[in-house]
């Protein structure tokens, strides 16, 4: 699943593409994509709007219009490609919806998986929308302290990737990066929440800011299907230290690399380096 990096690559392309463009048509071909809306409602709203500006919260890509913001949230495999009328990036059955744009290209929405969604709310009410309203700060953002961080633990017997891994707590943080910033603060991913101390949520957020940033900068994270764009692919797969590297050694101690499971989702640590509180 695409997380903050690469959801902000794909909204940085998505915006020097298309802003200042009028969207002149639109087509649905995937009703379940969208979430809160009819298909003629959203097709009455985004036709003729002018698009102002396209960034994105977290996981969520915002296309602002002048009166209306599609929100649009990735999932697993969903990709936004700016096209010629006849080309095609993808097979065109995964194909779910398209916005016809004033300069005569297309933006699409394919999706293999097809647990991508589109929602549709008046640029009045969307940060307020249940998406949006429930997330979490993000680190290195307004809100994203340690001490902030320190109060969540405390309430929560969780092991702390799990607890990371929460958009309503941290929001940005996906699989990939949480087992990277646990690898960078020598915290084994099992450990309970409210064993964490200050210092520790320091050094958490702290990293967390620390390898979001350098992973934005590099385009985010390759790993099987994602691309920002036809060709373009993230680059920050290269800096990986734990994550895919299961019976390679450690980059600290040479100690080779162990996978198991953290509440279902595989987690890659260093047995020497990460290891639970006494």
């Amino acid at each position: 699943m695409p997380e903050l990096p690469e959801v902000t690559t794909v909204a940085k392309i998505l915006n020097r593409e298309i802003k200042n463009l009028t969207i002149t048509d639109s087509m649905i071909f995937y009703t379940k994509l969208l979430k809160n809306v009819d298909i003629t409602t959203f097709k009455a709203a985004v036709k003729n709007q002018k698009i102002v500006e396209v960034t994105n919260y977290a996981k969520y890509i915002a296309i602002k219009l002048e009166d209306w913001v599609l929100i649009s949230h990735l999932r697993m495999e969903g990709k936004w490609m700016i096209e010629e009328a006849n080309s095609y990036s993808y097979d065109q059955k995964h194909l779910e919806a398209q916005l016809a744009l004033s300069n005569g290209k297309f933006a699409r929405y394919y999706d293999t998986r097809k647990f991508g969604t589109l929602e549709l709310y008046s640029v009045d009410t969307y940060k307020n929308s249940p998406s949006l309203v429930k997330l979490g700060p993000i680190p290195g953002q307004l809100g994203a302290t340690s001490e902030y961080l320190y109060s969540k633990t405390k309430r929560s017997r969780k092991a702390i990737k799990t607890l990371l891994l929460d958009q309503t707590v941290v929001a940005g943080l996906g699989n990939i990066y949480v087992n990277e910033v646990l690898f960078a603060t020598k915290m084994s991913p099992e450990e309970p929440a409210n064993n964490l101390t200050l210092q520790d949520c320091k050094n958490l957020m702290k990293a967390s800011k620390e390898i979001l940033s350098k992973a934005i900068e590099l385009g985010g994270t390759t790993i099987h299907t994602f691309k920002s764009s036809v060709e373009v692919e993230g680059n920050y797969q290269e800096h990986l230290k734990v994550h895919l590297r299961a019976g390679h050694p450690c980059f600290n101690c040479g100690f080779k690399i162990a996978k198991n499971f953290v509440n279902g989702r595989g987690t890659y640590y260093c047995p020497k380096c990460q290891i639970l509180k006494k």
